[in-house]
């Protein structure tokens, strides 16, 4: 008796093996898998909460990477100082930020995912120019975020560690402190949230380039879901999909000023 045929895989199956990235599992095993639990920072442009939903720039491309490993998600924005304490008591299992010890206590750091420029911003009638001109006068950071040490060490500089990239821009222009120190597209972002323009603003200092990574909780971080994740960032840096969300992200702005 001659043996029949074997079924060919289903459309979905073929998308999926076709992939490329990531082990070609059996369909089952990806249903059962319990979903990856992703916070967002609440910051513009990076996240934010809105009538259609959640949205935002490292919204988006946390959902492109999960999708594009072929992984069930998902996806809360939540205040910028809770994603660090999700990730130590097992409440969110991966988040997008950039990195700092606390980080690194608590999770895996599994791919460099999108760098960013961190700058100085001060007032348009009181423009700091110089990092030089920072010496004995204040400077507004959000809490935990990575200072370098070219800021850092400057003779005289008062650090004022605020709760987030809106709260910083809140103390520049209310003019108490001199400066805020944080990412080009963070505090640009907070300051447009606030209902600022750009022009209120004077040219920013860039001071150097940080990276937001993809951390994973130590209790998810398998060495099978970090190479799936990893082989899909860099899949996706590879094809410029996350560099095209990040040009889209600037031109929002609408201003050459902004340092990319």
């Amino acid at each position: 008796m001659a043996s029949s045929s074997p079924r060919p895989p289903s459309p979905w199956r073929r998308r999926l093996c076709g992939a490329g990235f990531f082990a070609c599992l059996p369909l089952k095993a990806l249903a059962a898998e319990t979903p990856l639990r992703i916070e967002t920072i609440q910051s513009e442009p990076f996240g934010r909460l809105g009538p259609q939903g959640p949205s935002g720039l490292m919204y988006d491309i946390g959902m492109l990477i999960v999708q594009r490993a072929g992984l069930a998600a998902e996806n809360h924005v939540v205040p910028y100082a809770r994603t660090v304490l999700s990730l130590q008591n097992g409440t969110a299992d991966m988040v997008l930020r950039f990195t700092n010890d606390e980080l690194r206590q608590v999770a895996h750091q599994v791919a460099p995912v999108l760098q960013l420029p961190t700058v100085v911003v001060s007032r348009r009638e009181a423009p700091v120019q110089r990092l030089e001109e920072l010496s004995h006068r204040t400077l507004s950071v959000a809490r935990s975020f990575p200072v370098p040490e070219r800021l850092s060490q400057l003779p005289g500089l008062q650090l004022q560690a605020v709760n987030n990239n809106e709260h910083a821009i809140q103390m520049l222009m209310g003019r108490r402190v001199d400066a805020a120190y944080g990412s080009n597209l963070g505090l640009f972002g907070a300051a447009r949230g606030l209902g600022l323009r750009m022009q209120a603003l004077a040219p920013p200092v860039v001071v150097e380039r940080q990276t937001f990574w993809l951390h994973l909780s130590r209790s998810r971080a398998t060495p099978a879901l970090i190479e799936r994740l990893s082989q899909a960032v860099e899949a996706l840096q590879r094809e410029g999909a996350i560099h095209r969300l990040y040009e889209r992200a600037l031109e929002a702005f609408g201003d050459d000023r902004m340092p990319a």
